[in-house]
């Protein structure tokens, strides 16, 4: 089951968080997120939750923040059905999505891609001196 977050998940979502960013209770203020209109997090449960997503709304775009997957439970299509779920229930067409993944997590920029994510520019060190791909969602009408 995917749902939004809510502020009794904040404890278990720190736990999960610090598997990606040693400091994601800073970085993430998951109360502030959840309280904004600016932000959705999407929690995947079975009994425990097993992943979640981070999406940014601008006025104009989306930041695809953050998806993470316990790692006993990956293989099992949970940040696809997150993506599915916020694409299906969330997303304002009108808007792009961007997002930045490290150039070596092959298996991330292999599921953006199947999302129509597409390389747009590369950030130089911005991952702990690891390059980042900027990917952007192209739409249908944009594709040549």
């Amino acid at each position: 089951m995917i749902r939004k977050a809510e502020l009794q998940d904040i404890s278990e979502l720190n736990k999960l968080g610090i598997k990606v960013i040693s400091n994601f209770e800073v970085t993430y203020n998951l109360k502030n997120y959840l309280e904004s209109k600016d932000y959705l997090v999407l929690v995947s449960i079975d009994k425990l939750i097993n992943g979640f997503l981070i999406m940014k709304e601008t006025m104009d775009t989306y930041e695809l923040e953050l998806i993470y997957v316990r790692e006993d439970k990956r293989l099992q299509h949970i940040a696809t059905n997150l993506i599915n779920n916020f694409l299906n229930n969330y997303y304002n067409k009108s808007k792009d999505i961007f997002l930045e993944v490290n150039v070596n997590n092959v298996e991330a920029i292999k599921l953006y891609q199947k999302f129509n994510f597409e390389i747009i520019n590369i950030r130089p060190k911005y991952y702990n001196g690891l390059d980042a791909y900027v990917m952007k969602r192209v739409k249908d009408n944009e594709r040549c």
